[in-house]
């Protein structure tokens, strides 16, 4: 219960004022979440069915670390964050669905990766190298997608003649600059010495 509390002052100190704005996103949240995980699940099952082409494009953003100085690898890492979180956040201008694809189809990716890896290192490595700044990004990114549905839902209830969206963009905006990029830049930093520290 004492740990609990703990974590919850930590949370509100960093989301000072955010909290009624936060509360509203807890449903949502719970809906991204389910989505990446189940996709997480179908993407590791189906990873010695699925061909590395269908992620060309994402894979073609990633810099070879053997090849990339870490501070390469740092921008390019956090550049890639900033960019799908943004895009999580916006998308969900067009009715609040297209976060939760974006979603399934990053936890799809991450399951096909994982299911890649640990076929040469082992799950145990999967978990090693993912959790450390998962635990950081992928709740970020999760804010991110549930901000962008919470905004379609805004837009609905605009086109329905309700109040609301005005104040609702001001907070997302103001969470998304202050809070969620400050937390991808230290997930970036985990990730980056991770790469450096395990791969090369």
């Amino acid at each position: 219960m004492k740990m609990s509390d703990e974590r919850k002052g930590i949370l509100s100190s960093f989301f000072q004022g955010k909290d009624d704005y936060l509360a509203k996103l807890v449903p949502l949240f719970a809906i991204s979440s389910l989505v990446f995980l189940f996709s997480i699940f179908i993407g590791y099952a189906l990873g010695d069915e699925t061909s590395a082409q269908s992620f060309e494009g994402v894979l073609s953003n990633i810099p070879d670390p053997t090849e990339s100085t870490s501070i390469e690898m740092f921008v390019a890492i956090l550049s890639n964050n900033i960019v799908a979180s943004s895009l999580f956040v916006i998308s969900g201008l067009l009715g609040g669905v297209p976060p939760l694809m974006f979603m399934a189809f990053n936890g799809f990716f991450i399951g096909y990766i994982s299911w890649n890896v640990a076929q040469v290192q082992g799950l145990a490595f999967v978990f090693a190298t993912i959790l450390p700044h998962g635990i950081i990004e992928i709740p970020t990114i999760l804010l991110s997608a549930s901000m962008g549905v919470g905004l379609g839902y805004s837009v609905i209830h605009r086109l329905l003649r309700r109040d609301g969206l005005q104040k609702y963009v001001t907070t997302s905006l103001s969470i998304f600059v202050m809070r969620i990029i400050p937390l991808l830049v230290f997930a970036a930093g985990i990730e980056t010495a991770l790469i450096y520290l395990f791969v090369i």
